[in-house]
């Protein structure tokens, strides 16, 4: 079973502009390996790190028709489920 610990960090960025990630802990399923931690924000961006070192970064669409200004709950979760799919892809391929 994976172990999810959720460290929810939300910081504003200079100029008033709201820039709002979430970082958790992810531990892949049937492994009792490594830890691994995922930041995303709003906009569906996500970056994938192992003992501190970016991995994997992905960055979403710049512009479509109906996204969201300020981004949205939605897209981070997408972003955090999209995140965890791409390390136990990672894991099972290293296997």
């Amino acid at each position: 079973m994976n172990k999810v610990t959720a460290l929810v960090s939300r910081s504003r960025s200079i100029g008033g502009g709201d820039n709002q990630r979430m970082r958790i802990m992810y531990t892949p399923t049937n492994r009792s390996g490594p830890e691994y931690e995922i930041e995303a924000d709003r906009h569906g961006n996500y970056a994938i790190k192992l003992n501190g070192k970016v991995i994997r970064r992905v960055s979403a669409l710049a512009h479509y028709l109906g996204k969201p200004r300020w981004g949205s709950r939605k897209l981070e979760a997408d972003a955090i489920e999209d995140a965890k799919r791409d390390i136990e892809a990672f894991n099972a391929h290293a296997a």
